[in-house]
């Protein structure tokens, strides 16, 4: 019976047959489709993780600019430190997105290459080795961008919004230390504004200049060349494709 339905059906059914079978890493699909609910719930804690962190951000740095304003004796010296708290999550949720990226990266393969076969049978897709890739993956994890990347799209999407607001907040506080219509050279005006006890203003400035700088280099490096998924067009750029 089964070789007279075999030989009664079309070549081109046994061929789409035969090869939305080979697409498939494996016989058994429930476990397929638990392995992809696990790896999504992992990807969605570290993305609330990421989400935790970038809150403390905000209410931190909202803090910080309100006790700035909450006296006219408030030390100049708020803002950079509150910079360095900034720079400080920055790391961290960039640690949080490698990790994110780890689980984020087997979703779509699994989306990618079981979801989209199972929705177009008869299209022939280019699966290339990633079943290898993820069976590698599994066997020893790695991030998928280096710490430098990950720091940059976290400083683009959000934190350059947060430092900017803490430099915009430093120079208007600066800026109502000097009396309006004060006299004297560019040196006492300066020293006057960013006076912050037995630091030197000008070290002041220099260390706020050299850190804004880093932060432009940053955003510089991993610009539109380092493109995240949803924008990217040349296969060639990730190093782990789908």
């Amino acid at each position: 019976m089964n070789s007279a339905d075999e030989a009664g059906s079309s070549p081109d059914e046994s061929a789409g047959v035969s090869a939305l079978l080979q697409r498939f890493p494996a016989s058994n699909l429930q476990v397929l489709a638990h392995f992809y609910r696990g790896e999504l719930s992992r990807s969605n804690v570290w993305r609330q993780r990421m989400d935790a962190t970038t809150h403390w951000a905000v209410i931190s740095t909202m803090a910080v600019v309100s006790l700035a304003y909450s006296s006219k004796e408030a030390s100049i010296l708020l803002m950079p430190f509150c910079c360095m708290l900034l720079y400080l999550l920055l790391h961290i949720e960039a640690r949080r997105y490698r990790y994110f990226d780890v689980w984020r990266m087997r979703v779509r393969m699994l989306e990618v290459h079981l979801m989209v076969p199972a929705l177009l049978q008869s299209e022939t897709l280019v699966e290339g080795n990633w079943r290898e890739m993820l069976c590698n993956d599994l066997l020893a994890p790695n991030y998928k961008m280096s710490r430098f990347e990950a720091l940059g799209r976290r400083l683009q999407r959000t934190y350059i919004w947060l430092f900017l607001i803490v430099l915009g907040t430093w120079l208007m506080l600066a800026w109502e230390r000097v009396p309006p219509g004060k006299e004297g050279s560019f040196e006492e005006i300066l020293l006057q504004a960013f006076d912050a006890g037995n630091i030197p203003p000008g070290y002041l400035l220099i260390g706020m200049a050299i850190f804004y700088l880093y932060l432009l280099i940053v955003l510089f490096m991993t610009g539109p060349k380092r493109a995240t998924e949803i924008r990217r067009k040349d296969p060639k750029l990730p190093n782990w494709p789908i």
